[in-house]
């Protein structure tokens, strides 16, 4: 079911965010971090968001708002998630501009990410807590099944697929070596 699928995607997310809260200790505590996989949670997170992710949700939010009216947290969602790719996507032209050894100052850097964090919790506390639950109260079978019609987007995880995308090997072994140290 589509709502599973995200659903999962926003454990990965969970994970990927704790890894750039372990960044950000390390920043603070004026370390050197890897930015390079640094680099690699927040492109992943900019374009499996825009193409699978988000355009996902989106379906769900319009069918709601379609088929039983007006919500104000359903109906902000979709310029949230705009308004999140411009965050994302502007953080991720700090990290590139670091890897290019452009002077960015640690400090400056730091509040950059620590608002990244917080705008990615906070989205995803407002659709885990808020919006799921509302549509899993709210959809019948058909609703999921009028839903899942709607989406036809391969979805082969570049990171946690089966698959790993060369542009993130750096990363999928790292949360590969995160997940054993937790075992």
């Amino acid at each position: 079911m589509m709502i599973e699928r995200i659903k999962r995607e926003h454990g990965y997310m969970v994970k990927l965010l704790a890894i750039l809260r372990h960044k950000l200790a390390v920043l603070k505590d004026e370390r050197a971090v890897n930015y390079a996989v640094l680099k690699e949670v927040v492109d992943y997170l900019a374009n499996h968001s825009e193409k699978v992710h988000h355009p996902k949700e989106d379906i769900l939010y319009h069918y709601y708002l379609t088929h039983y009216g007006h919500h104000q947290d359903i109906e902000n969602l979709e310029s949230e998630h705009e308004a999140l790719s411009r965050i994302t996507h502007d953080f991720l032209n700090v990290v590139e501009m670091v890897l290019q050894d452009a002077v960015v100052p640690q400090e400056i850097f730091i509040e950059q990410l620590e608002a990244f964090l917080d705008a990615q919790k906070k989205h995803l506390e407002l659709e885990e807590q808020k919006i799921f639950p509302r549509l899993i109260e709210t959809f019948t079978v058909k609703d999921w099944q009028s839903v899942e019609e709607q989406w036809s987007v391969c979805e082969d995880d570049p990171v946690f697929g089966s698959t790993i995308a060369e542009q993130y090997q750096q990363l999928a072994s790292r949360i590969h070596q995160n997940a054993h140290e937790s075992t």
